[in-house]
C-alpha cells in the first residue's frame, strides 16, 4: 500500500528524470545530493520497485519509472490548479500553464501571449511547445499540454475546442515575384512552382495536397520541414516557393523581403483545444481568455491579414 508518498518527492523524481542525473538535478532543484538520494529512495521503497536504472553515465528510466513519470506530471499539474482554483478565485492566478502552440504563430500570438502574461499575472510560468497540431491534440487528449491551438482539421476526439479565426492561406515568393496581397491567385499558379512545404502530416500541409488533387493538380516539392523560418529563408534565397498563413509571414511582408498572394480556396481555421475529461485550471482559463484577446486585437487593428475571428 501506498502511504508516504509526498507532493517533493515527485517533483525531486521528475527533475532528474528529465536530465537523466542526481548530480543535476541536484544543483537545479538546491538541494543536497544525499538528501535527494534519500527521497528517491524512500520513493522507491513506497512502490517497492526501482525506479531508475543507475550507472557511471547517469540514470535512465525503468519500465515502472516511465509509468511514474507519464502519471505524476498529471498529478501534480492537477494538484496545482487547486491550489490556484482555491487560493485564487477571484484573484490573480499563480501557478505554471502548458501550452501547445503552432510554429506559425510565434510572431502574432505565442510572443505577445508571453509578454502579456508576465505583465499580468506575474505569478505564472508558461511552458509553451511548438508543434504540427496532431502531436499537439495528442499531446493535450493525454494531459500533456493544458491547451493548444490547432488547426480543426484535426479530430477533437477527447477535446473540448472552441473557434479562434479563420485565415485564408498565402503563396510566397521572393521579392522580385511581385505577388499581389490584395490579389487573389489560383490553385493552378501554386502548381506551377517550386514548393517548400511543412511536413505530413502537418495540417497545413494535407491543407494543401486535398485542394490540389480535387483539381487533379500535382505539387512540384522540392523540401519539406516543419521550421518556418527554414521555409522562409529558402523563399528570401530563391530556392523556392512555399504556401504559408498570413501570421507565419507577416514581419517579413512588411520589410518587403517577400511577396505574397492569397491562394483561392484555401483555408486554415484555428481553434483552441484542451482535454474534456480534464477541465480548465483557474490560469489555464485565463490564458485561454488572452490568447483569444490578443488575437482579436491583431485581428481587428489589420495586423492580421485576410483573418476573421469565428464564434
Amino acid at each position: 500500500m501506498i502511504r508516504a508518498v509526498n507532493v517533493r518527492q515527485l517533483r525531486y523524481f521528475l527533475q532528474i528524470a528529465e536530465l537523466r542525473s542526481f548530480t543535476r538535478a541536484s544543483m537545479v532543484l538546491h538541494v543536497a545530493q544525499p538528501a535527494l538520494s534519500r527521497q528517491i529512495r524512500q520513493l522507491e521503497e513506497e512502490f517497492e520497485t526501482p525506479l531508475f536504472h543507475r550507472s557511471e553515465r547517469g540514470v535512465t528510466l525503468t519500465d515502472a519509472g516511465r509509468l511514474l513519470r507519464d502519471r505524476a506530471a498529471d498529478i501534480l499539474r492537477r494538484l496545482d490548479g487547486l491550489r490556484d482554483e482555491i487560493g485564487s478565485q477571484a484573484s490573480t492566478p499563480v501557478g505554471e500553464v502548458t501550452i501547445g502552440m503552432p510554429p506559425s504563430m510565434r510572431e502574432l500570438v505565442t510572443v505577445p501571449l508571453i509578454a502579456a502574461a508576465r505583465l499580468r499575472y506575474p505569478g505564472l510560468t508558461l511552458h509553451v511547445q511548438e508543434g504540427i497540431s496532431m502531436a499537439l491534440a495528442e499531446q493535450a487528449r493525454g494531459g500533456g499540454l493544458d491547451y493548444v491551438v490547432i488547426s480543426d482539421s484535426e479530430p477533437l476526439a477527447h477535446l473540448e475546442g472552441r473557434p479562434l479565426l479563420a485565415e485564408s492561406m498565402f503563396l510566397v515568393g521572393p521579392p522580385d515575384a511581385k505577388l499581389d496581397a490584395a490579389r487573389s491567385v489560383s490553385l493552378k499558379r501554386v502548381s506551377k512552382v517550386s514548393l517548400a512545404l511543412t511536413s505530413r502530416p502537418n495540417s497545413l500541409r494535407l491543407i494543401i495536397e486535398e485542394a490540389l488533387a480535387r483539381e487533379g493538380l500535382s505539387i512540384d516539392l522540392v523540401v519539406d520541414t516543419n521550421s518556418t523560418t527554414a521555409m522562409l529563408d529558402l523563399i528570401e534565397a530563391g530556392v523556392a516557393w512555399s504556401v504559408l498563413p498570413f501570421c507565419a509571414v507577416a514581419t517579413r511582408w512588411r520589410q518587403k523581403r517577400l511577396s505574397i498572394a492569397p491562394v483561392r480556396g484555401l483555408t486554415v481555421r484555428w481553434t483552441i483545444a484542451h482535454a474534456r475529461e480534464r477541465g480548465l485550471t483557474h490560469a489555464a482559463d485565463r490564458l485561454i481568455a488572452l490568447t483569444e484577446e490578443l488575437t482579436r486585437a491583431a485581428v481587428l487593428a489589420g495586423h492580421w491579414r485576410s483573418a476573421a475571428l469565428q464564434r
